[in-house]
């Protein structure tokens, strides 16, 4: 079958009068000659029917024979011709309908399992059927875009915050409770419904000094006995409201119990254990300089200052810079006398006096 289907091919493809890359080309809007592929020269205007007939004799002296008849004969024929081939000379023949040969699927098994092959019948590859930048280009155009949303707030909105503006109140004595907030700037994060309450003890209102003593014990490995503030924090809400208001909550029922006189926890000792005291290092008073240890050190300076210029006197003080120099004079006198006695010294030639001897080090 597939002989038969490639002489076929071969068949239609010698009847055409163009060839394969002409087919393709782009095709002239003159028209064209007959039984060619070129368009219809032109006619010159400097060549006249003398010249013309002067030609054609120079052509039948050459070749030897009447192309004047020839001529004549054959423009009837070739006027008919011209005629009925016009219109297909433009085009050429149409070439016979031959079916393609069918693209077989190939069976889904574990080995080619997945996304279709670009050679099978239905598939190709993504690039030729969409225009689109890549997920990486996607991701940094979405983060240039969100460079600009805050840079345009940052030009246009926030000056307009400046009307909301308060001036700063230090917190009184009735608002004891500090809350913390984490915020992620517009970004999506686990942690941003965390709220964070801090308070000190001794800040509640209300409370005798066992009460208090009553709310550390409550409250557990949440109070820390050097700073004397108890933290707690919840996140177990979807919002920041609710985890606030769950904690009030929280701090209004513990006030409660410590207020309430059935049960005072006077015979429970208060648990520190969860908590590591770090020492603090403290600079010794010994090391303080006070006024007699002034007083004190300035005399034996003095004292010193005497005893040094009495052993000068005496000449039991040692100069360090004349022994230095006395040393290197010493030296140099040694070094002189030795060097002039080597240059005393005959060379070494290369007779008998010269021999020389390798020694291995």
């Amino acid at each position: 079958m597939a002989t038969a289907l490639q002489s076929v091919r071969l068949t239609a493809r010698s009847c055409a009068c163009s060839t394969f890359s002409q087919q393709y080309a782009a095709r002239s809007i003159g028209r064209r000659r007959t039984f060619a592929t070129t368009p219809l020269l032109l006619k010159r205007k400097g060549r006249s029917a003398e010249a013309k007939k002067e030609g054609l004799e120079k052509l039948q002296k050459k070749s030897g024979r009447d192309l004047a008849g020839l001529f004549a004969e054959n423009d009837e024929i070739l006027r008919e011709l011209e005629e009925e081939l016009e219109a297909d000379v433009e085009i050429g023949p149409t070439p016979p309908d031959i079916d393609p040969v069918p693209k077989h699927m190939l069976k889904d098994t574990f080995l080619n399992m997945g996304d279709p092959e670009p050679f099978e019948e239905g598939a190709g590859f993504p690039e030729e059927d969409q225009d689109d930048i890549s997920s990486l280009a996607h991701r940094e155009l979405e983060q240039h875009r969100e460079w600009r949303h805050y840079a345009r707030l940052a030009a246009w909105e926030m000056p307009l915050l400046s009307k909301l503006a308060k001036p700063f109140e230090p917190p009184t004595g009735d608002m004891p409770l500090r809350f913390r907030y984490t915020t992620y700037m517009g970004e999506s994060h686990p942690a941003e419904k965390k709220v964070v309450l801090e308070f000190s003890t001794a800040d509640m209102p209300n409370l005798t000094p066992m009460q208090r003593e009553k709310l550390k014990k409550l409250v557990g490995v949440r109070y820390n006995p050097e700073t004397d503030v108890v933290r707690m924090s919840c996140e177990m809400h979807e919002t920041q409201a609710q985890n606030k208001r769950y904690l009030g909550d929280m701090v209004d029922n513990l006030l409660k119990e410590a207020r309430d006189p059935t049960d005072t926890f006077e015979d429970v000792p208060l648990d520190t254990r969860h908590h590591h005291f770090k020492p603090k290092p403290h600079f010794p008073r010994e090391w303080l300089l006070t006024e007699e240890r002034k007083a004190e050190l300035e005399k034996l300076r003095q004292q010193a200052t005497m005893l040094d210029q009495q052993r000068e006197a005496a000449g039991q003080l040692v100069d360090g810079v004349r022994q230095i120099q006395a040393a290197n004079a010493a030296r140099k006198a040694l070094r002189d006398p030795l060097a002039h006695a080597m240059a005393d010294l005959p060379a070494a030639g290369k007779g008998k006096g010269g021999k020389r001897v390798a020694v291995r080090r």
